[in-house]
């Protein structure tokens, strides 16, 4: 009987499909001996083009026994992408030899593949303070271009953690890197999250970095002793008197000295921060603070009672590294509480007289764009104390005194470092030394809206006039009883820091002092007793966007949108929140940050007259509430342009004579500074203007030659001492009156303003209309047209004239008469303007139309202005929405 072994393969073929280049690709072949005999192997080899590609391997050995298997294994290996066969051979003593299978690859490049140095980062990092930046290596492990569509963190604000640089463009090669470094920024000591997300065409298109930190610091209070509370935050010590609720002593860490001024004491301590309150009484009162790993609030309350109608309550806040402090403050009026109201609420910081000695300001006023700076005179200068410098309430008259450079003044007055709260967030006191800053996070609890002039400094004090009459305007929070109600100041902001290499100037220690106010809200948000009293968190607050046709303004800072206290003036909003914004050329700019609730919406442009109102704007957190159909209109009476103006309507007297310095900036500046009668005694103290070209004297075109303030009398205090070393009284006006005055209590003469009209201007109608903008009044005004009086009668008063103010409550009256009483065409008219007070008006603008309808708020629907004609008069009605609507 013959023996032979019998060979069998189980696949004829072998096919690699898709295999990426680089990589390999095994497949096998069983191979079987169902013969008599051994099955002998001479060999296992690869043939053919593309044999390089694969390789054999095998469990055969070189005898197979009858009945037994092994396995031969080809491995597809291919460099480059394509196609590739060849042959796998097998020599035995089986029959036809060699056996053969066929082998077909086929080869593709690999994608783009991204690759990461790390998967995670985590910082730890001192509170308030940027970290070393942690890197993160990109590399593309991938056989195609890595296409980049994203690196980026959230869209938080502020973020904790940024991109502090970047080397990656939209792409990467095969095999190269690229880096991104994020740095971290605790403002607090707490922990914090974020993830870097990267988009890229890889197989994983996005790849999340989970990003971790720890902010790193320590709070201490003691209050072992209730006279003296001792708050540390590692960069300065607070000492707070917790019968009384003074900061009385502020030392930076590493430093001696005392940064609050020690020469003014109460209860045997220095004065340092405390308020200057009216409305509030004395009561029983309690202290006390909670402390959590990331800030200190503590507080001192005092109660209501049989002669005190408020519970108020003052707090502040320090986090850790922090070298300021946070204060907030609340009144409330319960339902059995007695009747009663605020006239001012306001933070006073008494700082050292001889550290701090250069005031700060930044966007003072729409007409003090830009930084403020001013040196303080030396509180010790010789005749400082003369009897008679003492010329105003917080006014001293420095003539004759050495001033520092850059002073600029001859009288110091807090009012003239008063500023408009349109643009005011921040401002300090600062030295060669140290700086000491205030700053507004938020305006929404003041009060006034952002024409309101506040106090910023008195000398070296500091302060944070958060409610207040100031400019006598009758400003007062007066809650309704019965019912239960509060109030919230701030939050506001206290910083200390002291100059170095990095911080030289005021202006970098402004900057500074600035550099963590878009991270208050984490601080805020944390604190529940601020949302106890009625602060929102940023996260649970609405938005409004209101598309005001004609309310926009391609001129810087023109047109603007405020929220405030429903069915009220804006300028008298005191008991809810507001808001304002410098609105855009479209008039859609919108209201973010908003504390849910219904306010009133007013819109109004500088050079345009009226004001749109609209009540019942709701609004809800975390929505935005988009008003319809809203068109500001300016208030002008008639079709046909005005006979003539003077002035902008801009809500300010600052076009006119000393309301503005040579570069066309706000002259802020005591009244005694001027002298009336010498600056107008070629017409012998009247004001005369020609509105027009009447006869051969051409029209004036001058607005120097109408005065900031129309006075009614003209009697500054003055030092006496200046002009008469025998009389130190305060009485040195005297001295410099013009001799063809008879004394200083004569009447100023009625401001006269002369003007024609043509043939064409009568023709347009039966009304002549007279609209005269008040930027602030202290006295009724007597208009008087070709011997035909008008007299209004004064309300909202404002003291803005002997207060260094350009502005203080606005108004607007439209005097009407009968265009039968204007002269004949081309004749002169004469129209005199009268004050019936000492500190008279201060006009915004005026002018004068002839129109076919009438003025009166009944006819043209518009209720922002007075109205007087003949024995009628209208006051303006507050309450009611306006123009647009």
């Amino acid at each position: 009987m013959t023996t032979a072994p019998v060979i069998s393969i189980s696949a004829a073929s072998l096919a690699y499909s898709n295999v990426l280049t680089g990589s390999t690709a095994t497949q096998a072949v069983t191979i079987g001996n169902s013969g008599t005999a051994p099955l002998n192997f001479a060999g296992f080899t690869i043939a053919g083009s593309a044999a390089s590609s694969y390789s054999v391997s095998t469990t055969c050995g070189t005898q197979l026994a009858v009945g037994s298997t092994c396995v031969v294994s080809v491995a597809f290996t291919p460099v480059l992408a394509g196609a590739y066969a060849a042959t796998l051979n097998i020599a035995d003593n089986a029959g036809i030899s060699p056996q053969t299978v066929a082998l077909s690859g086929t080869a593709v490049t690999p994608p783009p593949s991204l690759g990461l140095s790390a998967q995670t980062l985590s910082f730890t990092q001192p509170a308030q303070s940027t970290s070393v930046a942690q890197t993160l290596t990109l590399t593309n492990t991938g056989g195609q271009t890595l296409t980049i569509a994203g690196i980026a963190l959230p869209s938080t604000s502020p973020a904790n953690f940024t991109i502090s640089s970047m080397t990656c463009g939209s792409s990467l090669a095969i095999n190269a890197s690229c880096t991104v470094s994020v740095v971290f920024t605790p403002f607090l000591s707490t922990s914090y999250t974020s993830s870097l997300t990267i988009s890229t065409n890889a197989n994983v298109p996005v790849k999340v970095i989970p990003i971790s930190g720890t902010g790193a610091g320590t709070l201490s209070i003691n209050t072992s002793n209730a006279n003296d509370w001792v708050i540390t935050t590692g960069a300065v010590k607070l000492d707070w008197n917790s019968t009384t609720g003074r900061i009385f002593s502020v030392h930076l860490t590493g430093y001696s000295d005392e940064l609050v001024d020690t020469t003014t004491t109460q209860y045997g301590q220095p004065d340092g921060l405390y308020m200057d309150n009216t409305g509030t009484g004395s009561g029983t009162t309690t202290s006390g603070y909670v402390q959590t790993g990331s800030y200190i609030d503590w507080w001192i309350t005092t109660q209501s009672n049989s002669a005190n109608a408020f519970t108020s309550t003052k707090h502040f806040i320090v986090s850790a590294n922090d070298t300021g402090f946070h204060v907030f403050s609340s009144v409330a009026h319960s339902a059995s509480d007695i009747a009663g109201g605020l006239g001012q609420w306001q933070y006073v910081f008494r700082v050292s007289k001889t550290l701090f000695t250069e005031t700060y300001t930044v966007n003072g006023s729409l007409g003090n764009i830009g930084v403020l700076d001013v040196p303080l005179y030396s509180p010790t200068l010789p005749g400082l104390d003369d009897p008679g410098r003492a010329v105003q309430d917080a006014t001293v008259d420095l003539h004759g005194l050495t001033l520092p450079a850059g002073f600029r003044r001859q009288f110091y007055t807090k009012y003239d470092h008063a500023g408009y709260e349109y643009l005011h967030r921040e401002h300090g006191i600062y030295g060669s030394q140290y700086g000491a800053w205030l700053l507004v996070p938020r305006s929404e609890t003041l009060s006034g809206g952002p024409t309101k002039q506040d106090l910023f400094f008195t000398g070296n004090l500091l302060m944070m006039e958060a409610f207040s009459g100031h400019l006598d305007n009758n400003l007062s929070y007066t809650p309704p009883q019965g019912v239960d109600s509060s109030r919230l100041f701030g939050p506001y902001y206290f910083h200390f820091n002291a100059l170095s290499s990095a911080n030289p100037t005021g202006a970098s220690l402004y900057a500074e002092a600035a550099k963590f106010e878009p991270y208050f809200d984490q601080l805020y948000d944390a604190d529940s007793a601020l949302q106890d009293v009625g602060y929102a968190a940023s996260t649970a607050r609405g938005s409004v966007a209101a598309a005001i046709q004609g309310g926009g303004s391609a001129t810087p800072y023109a047109g603007w949108t405020v929220l405030s206290d429903p069915n009220e003036n804006f300028q008298y909003s005191s008991n809810g929140y507001q808001y304002w914004v410098n609105d855009n050329a479209a008039g859609n700019q919108p209201l973010v940050g908003v504390i849910p609730g219904t306010y009133r919406l007013s819109s109004y442009v500088l050079g345009q007259w009226g004001e749109l109102r609209l009540d019942g704007v709701q609004v809800v957190a975390n929505v935005t509430t988009t008003p319809a159909g809203l068109t500001f209109t300016p208030e002008n009476f008639g079709t046909a342009p005005p006979v003539w103006t003077i002035g902008t309507p801009d809500r300010s007297a600052h076009e006119f004579l000393h309301g503005h310095d040579t570069d066309g900036s706000d002259l802020k500046n005591y009244w005694g500074a001027y002298n009336y009668w010498a600056d107008f005694a070629s017409t012998k103290g009247q004001e005369i203007y020609y509105a027009t070209a009447v006869g051969s004297t051409p029209a004036t075109n001058d607005l120097n030659k109408i005065n900031y303030t129309w006075w009614q009398t003209f009697d500054p205090g003055l030092y006496a001492g200046v002009y008469n070393a025998a009389d130190t009284t305060s009485d040195g006006y005297q001295y410099a009156l013009p001799s063809y005055v008879s004394n200083v209590t004569a009447s100023v003469p009625a401001v006269m303003i002369h003007f024609t009209s043509t043939a064409a201007q009568l023709a347009q109608g039966r009304y002549a209309v007279l609209s005269l903008g008040l930027a602030s009044a202290e006295a009724s005004v007597v208009a008087t047209l070709n011997g035909h009086a008008l007299t209004w009668r004064l309300h909202n008063a404002s003291d803005a004239g002997i207060r260094s103010g350009l502005s203080g409550t606005y108004q607007w009256v439209a005097f009407q008469w009968d265009a039968s009483q204007l002269s004949a065409a081309g004749a002169d008219n004469v129209l005199t303007l009268g004050v019936s007070q000492p500190q008279g008006v201060q006009p915004d603008a005026l002018r004068f139309e002839i129109t076919s309808t009438s003025a009166s708020p009944a006819v043209t629907n518009w209720h922002d202005y007075d109205w007087l004609y003949g024995s009628q008069s209208i006051t303006a009605d507050d309450s009611a929405a306006n123009n647009g609507k």
